[in-house]
Parts: C-alpha cells; structure tokens; sequence
C-alpha cells in the first residue's frame, strides 16, 4: 500500500470511525473505489465478473449510500456482478433500491463494555479461569507499535506453530505479515518466565475512547504449550482493560449460518464454506462472552447466490497478494 493512499485512509477513519472490517483495508489485497467526492471508500476484490465488496461502505450515511449507488452503476456499466459480503441491516435498503437481493449468512458477536462485569453465578467458571491463570504466573499486556524485531520475530513464531500446515485465508480475516500486524495494538499473554506465549492482534484503538468505540478482535494465535482457555483469557482480559480505557464495544467477528432461517442459504453456504469454519464451534465459543449478536448478510444480483458463495469460498482461500486486475473502477464511469 502507497504511502498516499494509506494517508488517505486513516483521515477517512480517523473522521468516521473503525468498522468490523475497515482494518482488513491494511492488507493489500483489495483494491479500492472511492465515490465521486471521496466522501466513502469501497473495499472489494474482482473474480471472474463479479466485483465482490467487503462489508458496507466506509463514510457519511449520505456518503455511504452514494459510494454504494456509484460502485453499483461501474459495476454495472463493465458488465461485471455487483457484491456485498457482511453487511449489516442499515444498508439494506439502500442495496434492495439497487435491485440487489439480500440473504441472512450469519451474525455478528460484540461484547458490550459499559456494563460488563464477571460479577454473579454465570461467570463463575470464567473467574475462576482468570484467577487460575494469574496464579500460574500468567500474565495480560497490551503492547502498542512500533514493535522491537524481536517481538515481530515472537508473534511471528506463535503465528507459524498455531497454522502448522494451514493457509492463511484472506480478503475477509486478517494474515499474518509484520507490516500488517505492526499496524495495531496486540493484546499478549506472557507466561511465568515472561515469553509471550499468545496474542491478539486489535483493530478500533482511538487515543480518545468513547461509548461509541469498538475495539475489533482480528488474528488469534498461540503457541502449543499454552494451557486451556488461553484464548478465554485473553478476550476476558481485553474486554477489561478495555472498559477501563472507555471503549464501549469489543466484537468477536462473524458467526457464520449463526440463527439463519432460509435453508437454501444455510445448505449452499454449509457446501462452499464448511472447509472454511467450523460453524457451530465458532458460535458457541463466541456465545460464551454474552455478546449482543447483529445480523450479518450476503447482497447479490438476482439468482447468483451459489455462484456468489463458491466464489467466496475462493477468494478467502486464496494467499494474501496485491489485486490482479487493471481495469478498475471508478465513480466517474
């Protein structure tokens, strides 16, 4: 990524806020559709002829709906197939006026932070976990860029033991790089000799927090000798120190075919996307937090949906690499 467009970027962010996915902008493997006034940005990737964009637009809600209007009408005007992957409700609308159809694919799971607590008879298995983990001279740390070499070299050792012989995926979750990871805060678990054993990389940190600030969970690695529930701490351990700092929300990502009613959606996506999540576990991992859950939707042209997934199911497979094509798009076409 450019300097001038990265520059770009954190205004827009900066001025608007951090999304469950503008973070993933900073992987490089999208390309980028600004509107006509540079109001809202556009994230997607281009496969075969569809345009597949990665949640809403970033901006304005005025912004938005136009950066929306105008990506559709490119779109349209190369004769491509426009998509939106995880959007949220608010936007449905706007899709629908587009002649667009929208199908439920999941939900996403945030942890409310102003009135978190571990307090009461729920959360006693998890206090007693955190309390286990103290004791055994575990310890959490929110560590912030730029990072020495050695803990780059640190993260990337946990990151390389927790894939084994797995691909990172992509377009749609975070990938291990240095220049990517050393963009964020990372919340560490340091064990008794005081190693870095485990991470989080976090997306949303503001210098001033507020009710209206999400902090969002991205990569989750950690090392082999690392005991159970290491992940519980961590999340459990952010979300606190978190609220301490005045963010009002942490989310937990997507879980796919989460409370999902159309089964023809439910069976294809469990077809294209089964070697991608293990759906159920992922719900009931994230359930466990007590999170408020957001619908979460695929937006697609009239009787493409098993195409759309397949093609899904690619591209997130597919390495973490700079956009092949050429023949951008832009607002003014």
């Amino acid at each position: 990524m450019n300097q001038i467009k990265e520059t770009r970027l954190h205004r827009l962010l900066e001025k608007c806020g951090y999304g469950s996915h503008s973070h993933l902008y900073f992987l490089g493997d999208k390309e980028w559709f600004w509107d006509s006034k540079r109001e809202s940005l556009i994230a997607y990737r281009s496969v075969g002829n569809s345009r597949i964009a990665l949640g809403d637009p970033i901006g304005s809600k005025h912004a938005k709906k136009r950066a929306a209007m105008q990506f559709v009408a490119a779109c349209r005007s190369k004769r491509c197939l426009p998509v939106f992957y995880q959007t949220k409700a608010d936007m449905l609308h706007v899709y629908r006026e587009l002649g667009l159809r929208a199908a439920k694919i999941g939900e996403e799971a945030a942890i409310g932070l102003r009135g978190f607590s571990l307090s009461g008879k729920a959360w006693l298995k998890q206090r007693n976990r955190l309390s286990k983990f103290r004791k055994c001279g575990y310890s959490f740390q929110m560590l912030k860029p730029p990072y020495s070499v050695q803990t780059l070299d640190r993260l990337e050792a946990i990151s390389n033991e927790w894939l084994q012989d797995r691909k990172e995926k992509s377009f749609s979750v975070g990938a291990f790089s240095r220049g990517y990871v050393g963009r964020f805060p990372v919340a560490v678990m340091t064990g008794p000799d005081g190693g870095i054993e485990a991470f989080l990389t976090v997306a949303g940190a503001s210098n001033e927090p507020s009710d209206d600030s999400q902090l969002t969970v991205d990569l989750m690695r950690y090392s082999h000798s690392c005991p159970q529930g290491t992940m519980d701490y961590l999340i459990l351990s952010l979300c606190l120190w978190a609220q301490e700092q005045g963010y009002g929300r942490c989310s937990l990502g997507m879980a796919p075919l989460a409370n999902i009613n159309d089964m023809l959606a439910a069976r294809l996506l469990y077809k294209y996307g089964s070697r991608l999540y293990n759906f159920k576990g992922l719900y009931e991992f994230k359930n466990k937090f007590a999170p408020q859950w957001e619908d979460i939707y695929l937006v697609y042209p009239p009787a493409t949906f098993s195409l759309t997934a397949a093609l899904l199911t690619y591209i997130v497979h597919s390495p973490v690499q700079a956009p092949a094509s050429r023949q951008y798009l832009s607002a003014s076409e």
